[in-house]
């Protein structure tokens, strides 16, 4: 009876993770379809246009917007440099809504007042 309960509990673990691992593989292909449908381009033209648009999005969000730089690499965006501490969870949750990002890499230094 006992082992018949780890191997339901195991049995659980599986499939959620299973679960887990399927939802995590099927998000990424839809933000990759939906980049590819938003830009009509891919490689360098697409991380160009992607750029624009985070680079629009921060100038919208922040006080300081010349003071971060933007990278982008088949749809992971960088940004780097400085911004306001208030400021930086809000950008950074912002930008993951921009359509055609995949991902964010925050390289950004906040600061109390810039």
């Amino acid at each position: 009876m006992r082992n018949t309960l780890k191997i339901e509990t195991l049995n659980i673990a599986g499939a959620f993770a299973a679960g887990a691992l399927l939802v995590y593989v099927l998000d990424m292909q839809r933000r990759r379809a939906s980049r590819r449908r938003i830009t009509g381009a891919s490689g360098s033209d697409a991380d160009a246009r992607l750029r624009e648009r985070v680079r629009s999005k921060v100038n919208e969000l922040v006080s300081h917007p010349r003071a971060i730089e933007v990278e982008v690499t088949n749809g992971v965006v960088r940004v780097s440099g400085q911004v306001l501490a208030p400021e930086l969870d809000g950008l950074l949750l912002r930008l993951l809504d921009v359509p055609g990002v995949l991902k964010v890499h925050n390289a950004l230094a906040a600061q109390r007042e810039l």
